[in-house]
């Protein structure tokens, strides 16, 4: 899958792709500035990317993680009522400062929807290091949709942070969001919508 951002005012394309155990590392490597950890984005985006790496680690060690769309439509084929993780990375190979610009670890869940519990963006990139990018985050929730589409998936569910539910109102085009969000019938039309602008 893939999406385009603004880089400087230019359009570039990341692409989204499934996490593997050797992609774990280039999470753990994410680093940041002192005074950058001021900014409460910037803490969240550190913590979520730990998170998302150890919850990784843990559905991969109970062989409940799946490192492609083969593996995951195959896990779903093989247990209609199983739970499935997976980690999936946004990756802009053009950006020298960041070349992993986001990442993001949902869960197939048992009645089939996707979970989504971590979501972050590269410090780095929120900081403006190797030049401005806008639309990773947004860029990921649309991989998402499409995501979704293909599996035959209706809804996408996950949890906000206050720092974060600012983000879901606007991407989501939703007048509120509190602590959680949903994404079905025509929320998702609207991400469609705007995906299919953005290209």
């Amino acid at each position: 899958m893939r999406f385009i951002v603004s880089h400087e005012g230019r359009r570039r394309s990341v692409q989204v792709v499934f996490g593997a155990a050797m992609d774990v590392g280039a999470l753990a490597r994410w680093r940041t500035t002192a005074a950058a950890r001021s900014d409460p984005h910037v803490r969240d985006a550190m913590e979520f990317r730990k998170l998302a790496t150890k919850r990784w680690r843990y559905y991969a060690k109970g062989n409940e993680a799946a490192a492609s769309l083969h593996e995951l439509r195959r896990r779903i084929r093989e247990h209609p009522s199983g739970e499935v993780g997976f980690l999936l990375m946004a990756r802009a190979d053009w950006h020298a400062a960041a070349p992993i610009v986001g990442c993001c670890f949902c869960r197939r869940s048992w009645c089939h929807h996707l979970i989504v519990d971590f979501l972050a963006v590269h410090p780095k990139v929120l900081a403006g290091t190797g030049g401005r990018i806008r639309g990773v985050g947004t860029g990921i929730i649309y991989s998402l949709v499409k995501l979704a589409d293909a599996l035959g998936i209706g809804t996408i569910w996950g949890e906000t942070t206050k720092n974060s539910a600012p983000f879901y109102e606007r991407v989501l085009n939703l007048p509120v969001v509190s602590d959680h969000f949903f994404l079905e019938g025509e929320t998702m039309e609207h991400c469609r919508a705007q995906a299919r602008l953005a290209r």
